[in-house]
């Protein structure tokens, strides 16, 4: 069954990771802006692609090493408003950056971050979510390459793997600029870390919280607020 957002529909019985909160989430909080040209890297089903089209009036490159999650965002793109603008490749980050041309102006990634921990039986799974295939590392040095000098790069991360991201990311040239901590109730600790970064190193770096659901179990009105673009409430 498709995934119905307010201005399209997205499947992703196919694609090695389902649609979640956590892309909900980047999906809703980052800001293309006036990018002319975006980069999701690990595509997966399209759906963070498919979010950015709608945030803007971007061309979108989205790359993905699994081929049946590629041939999924193939069909997403296509049955949406924006099959125009929107092309899914399969290759890995590695291959590509290798061999395009291009700059982006703005890059997005929910990227694989665990390592060393409990593996799916699926191999395909372990290659997505695991950091078997792009290590954090590898995944900073190739978005300092690939993005424009006056570029975003935005991603989302547990606290511990992002505190780490942001060092490597540092000895790379990139500098978080915004982020937003995700609490999922009000007496939880903090579950996620969205960030964006730039090639500009500033002094303040605008940070937020926000919390999910309040002590009831409903959406809180900033978590309704930060998704009304998207979610059919």
């Amino acid at each position: 069954m498709a995934f119905r957002f307010r201005q399209f529909s997205c499947e992703d019985a196919q694609s090695t990771l389902r649609i979640g909160t956590d892309s909900m989430l980047l999906g809703s909080w980052a800001n293309p802006g006036k990018a002319k040209k975006i980069l999701d890297i690990g595509t997966g089903c399209g759906v963070l692609a498919l979010m950015m089209a709608q945030k803007s009036e971007s061309m979108i490159d989205a790359i993905d090493i699994d081929q049946p999650s590629v041939l999924e965002a193939q069909n997403n793109f296509l049955s949406s408003p924006w099959p125009l603008r929107i092309k899914a490749m399969h290759c890995s980050l590695e291959t590509f950056s290798s061999e395009t041309k291009e700059t982006y102006c703005f890059i997005i990634s929910n990227p694989p971050y665990f390592a060393n921990s409990l593996k799916s039986p699926s191999a395909r799974i372990n290659h997505t979510r695991h950091d078997e295939g792009l290590s954090l590392p590898e995944l900073a040095v190739i978005v300092s390459r690939l993005l424009a000098a006056d570029g975003c790069f935005a991603t989302i991360l547990p606290p511990g793997p992002m505190e780490k991201f942001q060092l490597v990311c540092a000895e790379n040239g990139l500098f978080p600029f915004r982020s937003l901590d995700i609490f999922p109730k009000p007496a939880s600790p903090k579950k996620r870390v969205l960030t964006e970064f730039t090639k500009k190193k500033i002094t303040h770096i605008e940070s937020q919280a926000l919390v999910i659901l309040d002590t009831s179990g409903k959406f809180t009105p900033e978590y309704l607020a930060l998704t009304k673009c998207f979610h059919n409430f």
